[in-house]
């Protein structure tokens, strides 16, 4: 039995090699990732690149460019975080910069005052 993620695995890279993208499929099992890819490029594009390239990496071995395949769970580009952002209202990003902090201080093991309760946590 194998353990699979509860959250998503969110890889952000800026590189055009994509051997790269097929290290960080490898390196979490094969779990879906998603790639956010600091590329202007259209999200079809850069999915058709990646997709050109696993069929020749694969060599022709199906099971292989069956997995790789799986595990591309999006493809995401500047052009959608840009359009993402334009439909983001004041509590949305409020909600985000609370989310950020609260990560970023469980990462960091760092306690902070909470201003709800006025006690740390």
């Amino acid at each position: 039995m194998s353990m699979r993620p509860v959250g998503r695995f969110f890889q952000v890279t800026e590189v055009n090699n994509y051997d790269k993208y097929l290290l960080d499929i490898d390196k979490v099992m094969h779990f879906p990732v998603t790639f956010v890819i600091k590329t202007k490029k259209k999200k079809d594009l850069v999915l058709k690149d990646l997709d050109d390239y696993i069929n020749a990496r694969a060599n022709g071995m199906v099971i292989i460019e069956q997995r790789y395949r799986k595990a591309i769970e999006e493809i995401i580009t500047i052009n959608e975080l840009v359009e993402w952002t334009y439909s983001l209202d004041d509590d949305d990003v409020d909600g985000i910069i609370r989310d950020i902090d609260i990560y970023y201080r469980l990462e960091m093991n760092i306690r902070s005052l909470s201003p709800s309760t006025d006690c740390f946590i």
